[in-house]
């Protein structure tokens, strides 16, 4: 049994890098298995929902399973290094996050930020929200 995430990616850059994304659905070549099988099993056309779309700014949403895919979006910021990226991130479990990231000098500027709110359950069901562990 695994968690499930949900995921939004706000990238604003070139208009034509925001294209490239679009079409291919967040999917770029890689050599790298890992990141080829991240690629493969939460990106592409069919796995990744266009919310928004302006010249310079692209929002996307994508599901992920049991951890954050940061590990394939410090890749991708590095493919795209002209674009600012934030990704914000819950789970079932109530577990949330953001990472923000964009280039510097070259080198990746990545912020990340968790916490826990409500899981599921609590949201669907709750009316006593005190814990006792």
């Amino acid at each position: 049994m695994g968690l499930d995430g949900r995921n939004t990616l706000e990238v604003r850059g070139p208009s034509e890098m925001l294209d490239e994304m679009e079409n291919r659905g967040l999917l770029f070549d890689t050599e790298n298995e890992r990141l080829k099988y991240i690629g493969e099993r939460f990106f592409g056309t069919e796995n990744v929902y266009i919310d928004n779309r302006f010249d310079r700014h692209l929002i996307v949403s994508f599901e992920f399973r049991n951890l954050p895919v940061y590990e394939y979006l410090e890749a991708f910021l590095q493919k795209y290094p002209k674009c600012w990226m934030k990704n914000t991130w819950n789970t079932d479990d109530g577990n949330c996050g953001v990472w923000i990231a964009r280039m510097r000098s070259g080198k990746p500027s990545i912020q990340k930020f968790e916490w826990i709110e409500l899981c599921d359950e609590e949201v669907m069901m709750g009316e006593d929200f005190s814990r006792n562990d």
